[in-house]
């Protein structure tokens, strides 16, 4: 399936798979990054740091403007120290994954969920 070059998002999501007792310490330093990331990468629209219930865990999820806006990031990444924070935080694994989104539901003032066209599909009028 192929999707529109200015679909609604880009989301990437890094899961670290760590110790129970450095999930936390993890955690934190990923919010820290993301920040430094969000100040440099103005197409970087949403950060979320998940913790697992058993502690084993760490997901990291992006949402970008779009699979552009995450491209043109990526050469500062290519100047992260990543391997140290895996090395640091002991992590055991880690899975990347990219997602577009086709489709987006947000709840409107009037309570109901309503799908948002892309600005490229709006109606521009007559």
């Amino acid at each position: 399936m192929t999707t529109a070059p200015h679909s609604l998002w880009f989301t990437q999501m890094i899961e670290y798979e760590v110790p129970s007792t450095r999930q936390a310490a993890l955690a934190e330093a990923l919010i820290a990054r993301s920040e430094t990331l969000a100040e440099r990468c103005l197409g970087l629209q949403s950060v979320s740091i998940e913790a697992s219930d058993d502690g084993s865990r760490v997901l990291q999820c992006l949402q970008w403007q779009s699979r552009l806006a995450w491209e043109q990031a990526a050469q500062w990444f290519a100047q992260e120290p990543f391997l140290e924070l895996l090395s640091h935080y002991q992590a055991r694994g880690v899975n990347f994954a990219a997602y577009q989104a086709l489709r987006g539901l947000v709840r409107g003032s009037d309570g109901g969920f309503h799908c948002p066209l892309a600005s490229d599909h709006a109606y521009q009028g007559a």
